[in-house]
């Protein structure tokens, strides 16, 4: 009966575990319970990425533009799952660029692993995917007010709305898809900006201001309405507001740009940025830019303005001021200044407890429908405006890094885990087996 006995222990043993394994499938599908064992919490999002997550109602989907890269897809793919433990309706699709070249130019993907938010018809973009970048693109599509970016007409200027080649309705659109209300205005029959435009554009006017205009913005600037102005060069009109509204002028001619031919670009007079200062205009903003036909630009040497050179070029560039056409070399005689040269210039003041910000570029060409989807010259558009409006109020989320991420043990220490594992173990093993072999044989 000893056998009996034995086999139905054993029987009854095999039911319990499969009990045991159908009770734990059956909870695991029923409950969704995660711990993250991690010392610093490495595979959990902080306090603040599930506040922010929680409080965005509705279906939000996240486009990643990705080739069919196994490794980084799943990379992706769990990254997204944080958010999606904590909201279930966020939707995670991927698009290969090489595969489908016309979707990803006319959604302006410029970096491989781009990744396109979409919640509530607005859009935001993420170069650099991680916790801090992901978190503070769900807080600028969770705010619900809309501001308002006017661009002034009556000039010649670069229409904001417009489909010409010259015109910025590409960049338009851009801030729409932001979720920014983009309108045109002439301060010929309309006094001053409406109370809720949160920045003027000035895009790059070819016809003299009327005094009745220029006083018009001169107010607009002394009671601190922000500013985005652009100029061409040997633009006078350009040239003269610069002054007017900021004392920064420009230089003579054009700036060309000798670093360009790297690239493969023959033409000289597209200037390359490829860095940029530690600034909150430009914070996390790393793409390569393109300006062509720009022109440099002058700081004054006192300002009331805390200013910052925002955009210079690289060394082996100038500003020529000769034709643009054969050989061309610098003149210093001709006032050809050597690079780095200055083309875009940040401003910052406080005007009624608040800071004023203008942002001023010796170049329209490189917002404007022909050239937008160069480089990354959109997204420095967008992310230059953001600033400029006030939306850079971010959440700061540091970096989690376990301190435990490598083991160092001495000789003697290796050796024991060595022998231990190879030898020590195994025997103990046979030993075990034989001593339980030996009472089953004795019983």
């Amino acid at each position: 009966m000893g056998w009996l006995r034995i086999g139905l222990n054993d029987l009854l043993f095999y039911l319990l575990m499969l009990a045991i394994l159908v009770l734990l499938a059956w909870l695991s599908g029923r409950y969704d319970n995660q711990w993250d064992w991690t010392h610093q919490g490495s595979n959990s999002l902080s306090p603040v990425s599930i506040d922010i997550v929680q409080r965005i109602p509705g279906p939000l989907t996240v486009t990643a533009y990705v080739p069919e890269t196994t490794k980084i897809r799943d990379q992706l793919t769990r990254f997204i799952a944080r958010y999606q433990h904590l909201k279930s309706d966020i939707e995670l699709s991927f698009i290969d660029p090489l595969r489908h070249p016309d979707q990803t130019r006319r959604q302006g993907i410029s970096l491989s692993g781009e990744v396109v938010l979409n919640y509530n018809n607005r859009e935001e973009r993420i170069q650099r995917l991680d916790e801090e970048q992901f978190t503070n693109a769900l807080l600028r599509l969770s705010q619900t007010h809309t501001r308002w970016i006017a661009g002034l007409t009556g000039h010649g200027e670069r229409d904001l709305l417009g489909q010409a080649n010259h015109d910025l309705g590409d960049f338009g659109n851009a801030l729409k898809q932001q979720g920014y209300q983009v309108i045109s205005i002439d301060l010929a029959t309309t006094p001053t900006p409406p109370d809720n435009t949160s920045l003027l554009i000035i895009p790059s006017p070819q016809r003299p201001l009327l005094e009745v205009e220029i006083s018009r913005l001169r107010a607009y600037a002394a009671d601190g309405g922000n500013l985005l102005l652009l100029s061409e060069p040997e633009s006078r009109t350009g040239d003269l507001l610069m002054r007017q509204l900021t004392g920064i002028k420009q230089l003579p001619g054009t700036i060309v740009d000798a670093n360009v031919k790297e690239l493969g670009i023959d033409n000289p007079a597209i200037a390359l940025v490829p860095r940029y200062p530690d600034h909150k205009a430009t914070r996390a903003f790393n793409l390569l830019t393109l300006f062509p036909q720009a022109a440099a630009l002058v700081i004054p040497e006192q300002s009331m303005w805390s200013v910052v050179p925002l955009l210079k070029t690289l060394d082996q560039s100038w500003n020529e001021t000769g034709a643009l056409q054969g050989d061309i070399e610098r003149n210093p005689l001709a006032g050809e200044e050597a690079g780095p040269l200055i083309l875009g210039v940040a401003l910052t003041r406080q005007v009624n407890e608040q800071q004023q910000r203008i942002m001023v570029i010796g170049d329209g060409d490189f917002l404007s429908n022909s050239f937008l989807s160069n480089a990354g010259n959109q997204d420095l558009g967008l992310t230059l405006s953001r600033w400029l409006v006030g939306d850079d109020k971010l959440v700061g989320i540091p970096v989690k890094q376990a301190n435990d991420r490598e083991l160092h043990l001495s000789n003697l220490a290796i050796g024991v885990i060595g022998i231990g594992t190879l030898i020590v173990a195994p025997l103990l093993l046979l030993t075990f087996g034989g001593l339980m072999v030996w009472r089953r044989n004795r019983a």
